[in-house]
């Protein structure tokens, strides 16, 4: 998605702000069009419907965290608890506007009424982060700087269902460090006894 237009940039840009504020079907191209200060058929210029836009926004969001879980990873200096607290950091940051959610974790709430083609990209973002974390649990866990009971798999679910939910609470309830004390706790349960 390099190859965007500065408009196409800030449509996607504008769009993903007003989906994780508000949702998908919330939304129109007016509200974006408005957002992006240009008229509404401009849009359509760049994303033909709706649908291809919020395809677009999804697939953009999935390769910005894609770079970061490789590059987070790729790092021979950190251990599996240093590379969570990496990835914990998107969250805790969206979390501190106060009025976001993740992308994924929007649209999640709203996936039935969703397009065929958000709901590929949504549910591969998912799938995505529970084989990452998957993959660095089970060798902070053969490393021995991981000590939680059970298989990966669960812990991998646990902690990224965790993340998503608290964003929402947090969301809910405009309560300080809410996200931080969830991730605190997960920290406490993976770490050595």
């Amino acid at each position: 998605m390099n190859d965007l237009s500065p408009t196409a940039t800030r449509i996607l840009d504008v769009a993903q702000d007003l989906i994780q504020k508000s949702g998908y079907n919330a939304i129109s191209f007016n509200h974006i069009a408005e957002g992006v200060g240009i008229k509404k058929p401009s849009i359509v210029h760049h994303f033909p419907n709706k649908a291809a836009l919020g395809r677009a926004v999804v697939v953009r969001y999935r390769e910005t965290f894609t770079v970061a879980l490789d590059s987070v990873q790729a790092d021979p200096t950190k251990n599996a608890l240093d590379v969570l607290a990496l990835y914990f950091k998107p969250y805790t940051d969206i979390a501190n506007t106060r009025e976001k959610i993740c992308l994924c974790g929007a649209l999640a709430g709203e996936f039935m009424a969703l397009p065929e083609e958000m709901k590929e990209e949504v549910a591969s973002f998912f799938k995505q982060h529970l084989q990452w974390l998957r993959s660095i649990l089970q060798a902070g866990k053969d490393d021995g700087v991981l000590g939680f009971c059970g298989p990966a798999d669960a812990m991998a679910k646990l902690i990224f269902d965790a993340l998503q939910g608290g964003l929402i609470v947090a969301r809910a309830t405009d309560e300080d460090g809410h996200l931080n004390g969830v991730i605190d706790e997960l920290i406490k349960n993976i770490r050595p006894a």
